[in-house]
């Protein structure tokens, strides 16, 4: 048998470490009931502060917040705070309304399923004159791999790309445009859930800009999906910079909680993409029953949120966020 090589055992001072030497007051303060467990499932699910749970407990305590599809003050002061936590998660990503559009979701896989369902594969003419195709790494999510069952019914061709492959299909010139007409969507994730590697955001710049041809493949209209989930966990992302046509993120990664609340976050330049056939539960301003006529509601985040939005779990990343900003700031 071989003999095991010596290992040297090093000290760990927590309380000269992170958090300007003040990690374990943190831990005591935020996470007291972890008690003497280690935790080490935070690409799982991060873990929520205190802080943030007895915030948003004293919110629920003294407001009443209503359905936003009602009219009354309720459901007013709903609507309000809505609108309010839409525009902080664009801040927090850097960027504006202007620029971006949150659609809520119930968390990273249901975005990218509606990417999928929604993405105009055709170009606008709901005929297939010239094959797209929907491009992803070898190292992806399932979410990511499950959209090919949608993309290859709407006649899109697969191509799935090992890390190599993807990098050598990079030009280093912008190619030749072309006249052909069909969308093409790129799909990868800014960090990879189970190695944890990180990927260059640039990426999406090299792919938007003509670089992009892998393999002999159609070469037009490149689109990027950005799966940052995993990477907004530990990451800043800049969506200012990042050149991403579509991000999704489940906001259980950044805060411990709500379970069940994501989004996708679009630029507007390309909400156009974005092609909806069912409608429910407010997302029209007007329907008749016995014809097949309405008329979707203008905003697009109004149009794609079937349904009464999960209010109360979207209010809370009010107190995500406030727990989020004063840890960083002990950290810096």
């Amino acid at each position: 048998m071989a003999e095991c090589a010596e290992v040297e055992v090093v000290e760990f001072d927590c309380e000269n470490c992170g958090y300007n030497h003040t990690i374990d007051g943190v831990r005591k303060r935020e996470f007291a009931r972890l008690g003497d467990i280690t935790y080490l499932d935070h690409a799982g699910t991060t873990l929520y502060a205190q802080s943030q749970l007895d915030n948003y407990y004293k919110d629920l305590s003294d407001n009443v917040y209503g359905n936003p599809h009602s009219h009354n003050a309720s459901s007013q002061l709903t609507t309000d705070t809505i609108e309010q936590i839409r525009y902080r998660v664009l801040k927090h990503f850097n960027t504006t309304p202007e620029n971006h559009t949150v659609i809520f979701t119930s968390g990273c896989t249901a975005s990218l399923k509606l990417l999928a369902e929604s993405f105009d594969w055709y170009g606008g003419n709901g005929v297939a004159i010239d094959s797209s195709y929907f491009c992803y790494l070898e190292d992806n999510h399932t979410s990511v791999v499950g959209m090919r069952e949608i993309a290859a019914e709407n006649g899109a061709q697969i191509l799935c790309l090992s890390l190599e492959e993807f990098t050598s299909s990079i030009q280093l010139r912008s190619l030749p445009s072309t006249p052909k007409t069909a969308n093409c969507l790129f799909a990868y994730a800014a960090q990879c859930n189970f190695s944890g590697r990180r990927n260059p955001l640039e990426w999406a710049d090299s792919v938007k800009s003509q670089q992009f041809q892998p393999g002999n493949c159609y070469h037009g209209k490149w689109y990027v999906a950005l799966d940052a989930a995993s990477h907004v966990t530990t990451a800043f992302l800049d969506l200012s910079s990042c050149r991403a046509d579509f991000v999704t993120i489940s906001f259980y990664k950044m805060f411990g909680l709500p379970t069940g609340l994501g989004a996708l976050i679009v630029r507007n330049d390309v909400a156009h993409l974005l092609k909806k056939t069912y409608f429910g539960g407010g997302t029209v301003l007007v329907s008749i029953n016995k014809e097949r006529f309405h008329v979707p509601r203008p905003s697009l985040h109004e149009r794609f949120e079937d349904g009464t939005v999960s209010f109360l779990d979207i209010i809370s990343l009010k107190h995500g966020f406030d727990a989020f900003t004063r840890l960083a700031a002990l950290h810096e």
